[in-house]
């Protein structure tokens, strides 16, 4: 289930297994909570906590807290962060998945989905993985309104481009718009302008936005600052490199959003903005652009010219071709 849906479902019911994995520690943490409180135990009795190294490779050590039974409750919670067992662990503990402790709540806090966990009986996954704009929105929404403050929409839509859908970024950032906003009352596009950071991706979106509408003196002076502030020609040729090698695979490939966001390693997020940005150039000037930077790339790794060379002459090539 996506994590949206995990609230709604703790109401009806709670299950004895959870994984939750995604790569939002964010909503993975909230996630964790949400499942913690719905269990309404005293944590100080009915809360054991693992670290993945633990308990991999020691099932009997798992298994002992996992059928332990709760001290004055009616439930405990047995929580283990960053586990990945082999497939031979999982045979030490296979049978506890099959018929699991009713008083016990498993949760595993995973950044990736372990496969070998996924295909085991009862487990409820619980997807918090970045890029979820839609929650990232009524999060935002939420949050203004608890500290009483309003907040506009084009400053909500503001903020989640410049995050790049990320809510643990987002969360620094709102918070700071509060304390900002707390005084006058309301969040407005120019106050996420003055205070909010954005990420690289999103100035690399930018920087394309430019370019593809002609501006090329704006995409050569923002290129020049990222340059200046980050003092590192190198990542920004890299993530030059990759960011229109990632428009080019949005603009020919057939998959959706989703299927391509897991194969390329990115957010789904990211995969709808490289896909609406990749409209404004032909699939042939994408191609001879990624040929070109890969060239660079080539030269520079071969010694064949300096790393700033290659900074600015794919640079150069991308905004004039």
């Amino acid at each position: 289930m996506k994590f949206r849906e995990l609230k709604k479902s703790l109401t009806s019911k709670i299950m004895p297994i959870y994984l939750v994995s995604g790569d939002d520690a964010f909503l993975s943490g909230r996630a964790t909570r949400l499942i913690i409180d719905a269990c309404q135990i005293d944590e100080s009795l009915n809360l054991t906590k693992y670290e993945g190294g633990e308990v991999k490779g020691d099932g009997e050590k798992l298994i002992s807290a996992l059928t332990s039974y709760p001290f004055m409750g009616d439930k405990r919670v047995v929580l283990v962060k960053e586990y990945y067992p082999l497939v031979a662990d999982i045979k030490g503990i296979k049978s506890y998945f099959e018929n699991p402790c009713e008083t016990t709540v498993f949760i595993i806090a995973n950044i990736s989905a372990c496969e070998n966990l996924t295909k085991l009986p009862n487990v409820t996954v619980v997807d918090c993985a970045k890029g979820d704009s839609d929650l990232a929105g009524i999060w935002i929404k939420s949050e203004m309104k608890s500290a009483g403050v309003s907040i506009t929409q084009r400053a909500v839509d503001k903020i989640i481009d410049y995050c790049y859908a990320d809510m643990t970024k987002i969360n620094g950032e709102v918070q700071k718009l509060i304390s900002y906003a707390i005084s006058k009352g309301t969040v407005e596009e120019t106050d996420v302008d003055a205070l909010c950071v954005k990420e690289l991706d999103y100035q690399m979106y930018e920087v394309v936005e430019f370019i593809a509408n002609k501006q090329y003196e704006k995409a050569y002076a923002c290129l020049k600052e990222m340059l200046t502030s980050s003092g590192d020609g190198q990542k920004l040729f890299v993530s030059l490199y990759y960011y229109f090698r990632r428009l080019l695979h949005s603009a020919i490939s057939t998959l959706s959003d989703a299927e391509v966001a897991k194969h390329l390693k990115i957010k789904e997020f990211a995969v709808k903005m490289s896909r609406r940005q990749a409209k404004s150039f032909s699939v042939k000037r994408l191609k001879e652009i990624v040929d070109s930077l890969t060239k660079y790339d080539e030269d520079f790794k071969q010694g064949k010219i300096e790393p700033s060379s290659a900074v600015w002459n794919g640079i150069f090539n991308v905004l004039i071709g």
